[in-house]
């Protein structure tokens, strides 16, 4: 049997997760609405950091909602690791940690 810390980390992998579907969702209303006219200049395969500054002057409710639940999914993923004293390599042990989160403040790596 599995022990409750195994399951706090298999949560805040979860909430990492979501957070990334949820964001890809966020980008996909704003491309085909209000910033459709900027995404057009894009072509497929171009990479771009998107950031909540990009979206929070957008009228869409919608996205505004989902900017709320993103900040909310990271206060609650960082109070989680914080409460339970997780490290990021618990949490990402089959990655480069601090590739993932930056080492001085522990924030998400989106």
């Amino acid at each position: 049997m599995k022990d409750y810390r195994h399951y706090v980390i298999k949560t805040l992998e979860v909430l990492e997760d979501s957070h990334g579907f949820i964001f890809a969702e966020l980008l996909n209303l704003a491309s085909t609405g209000e910033m459709k006219d900027i995404m057009s200049a894009f072509e497929s395969g171009d990479s771009y950091d998107f950031q909540y500054e990009h979206f929070e002057d957008l009228q869409d409710k919608n996205i505004q909602k989902l900017i709320g639940l993103l900040r909310h999914i990271e206060e609650t993923f960082k109070a989680i690791k914080e409460e339970n004293n997780i490290l990021s390599e618990e949490i990402f042990p089959d990655s480069h940690a601090e590739d993932k989160f930056n080492s001085d403040d522990d924030e998400l790596p989106f």
